[in-house]
């Protein structure tokens, strides 16, 4: 069995301490320790139209480049009821903008998301009450069939990305995305880098055993493995897909790919 406490203590340890060389630590806590706060958080419908946005721009992409463009694109996603009404010319005033991530297939996602909130405030009242009517929380049965809601009902949301919404709107999950798939898989947690539900299983174990909210075990694994977090003093990632630092990481020792590099 996995001493997944021991695991996580040394991916957490491995990162502030890398991140150290270029931030205080107190910043780096301060910034992670924000994490900890979503899971039980209540949301307007104006946040969880917020979170959609967000999930949509960040997905396929680079998350530095991003959270480069971040604010310009909360400028143009503000209130979804305007932009329910947006046809192909406030479309195109979006393109137009250079400081805006200009793809448009991210852009109509979300106007069309906009839509959809409009019928489902219609019909329920609130994003909430729609969200709450699924009852995720009490199986996974029911958190299924909310995944499979939320992905026919919603323009840009897929397999994975549907959790990368459910997390970061509090549900107990992590968003089973390619860096966390590969760490996941070298540290022997999971098989294959496909085994998306398997990842998730493992994140919720992680989080039971160290006590840690799961969104907080997300965001930890995910700057270790990505490209770049400079909220966390991260230049470059240490777990990457091409060359790892594995010198620098304290679960190496649990790791197959150092196993069979050191080999």
């Amino acid at each position: 069995m996995k001493d997944y406490k021991k695991i996580f203590d040394a991916i957490e340890t491995s990162l502030i301490s890398e991140g150290s060389k270029h931030l205080a630590v107190e910043s780096i806590q301060a910034n992670l320790n924000w994490f900890k706060q979503i899971e039980g958080k209540s949301f307007s419908n104006s946040d969880y139209y917020r979170v959609l946005v967000d999930v949509i721009f960040y997905s396929g992409f680079r998350a530095a480049t991003v959270t480069a463009k971040i604010n310009t694109i909360h400028k143009h996603f503000q209130n979804y009821e305007l932009i329910a009404k947006y046809g192909e010319k406030e479309i195109k005033g979006i393109l137009a903008d250079k400081g805006m991530i200009r793809n448009r297939r991210k852009i109509e996602s979300c106007v069309e998301n906009a839509k959809v909130f409009q019928s489902i405030l219609q019909e329920h009242g609130s994003i909430q009450n729609y969200i709450d009517g699924f009852n995720a929380r009490q199986s996974f049965e029911n958190l299924f069939l909310l995944t499979e809601e939320l992905e026919d009902r919603f323009s840009g949301l897929g397999k994975i990305t549907v959790y990368h919404f459910l997390t970061d709107i509090g549900f107990p999950v992590l968003k089973p995305d390619r860096v966390i798939c590969r760490i996941f898989e070298r540290l022997g947690l999971i098989n294959s880098r496909e085994q998306y539900l398997q990842a998730i299983i493992q994140g919720r174990k992680i989080a039971e055993t160290t006590g840690h909210p799961i969104r907080y075990i997300d965001i930890v694994f995910v700057a270790f493995g990505q490209v770049q977090s400079k909220e966390f003093g991260i230049e470059r990632g240490i777990c990457s897909e091409i060359n790892p630092s594995c010198q620098l990481c304290e679960a190496r020792f649990f790791c197959n790919h150092y196993s069979k590099k050191s080999a």
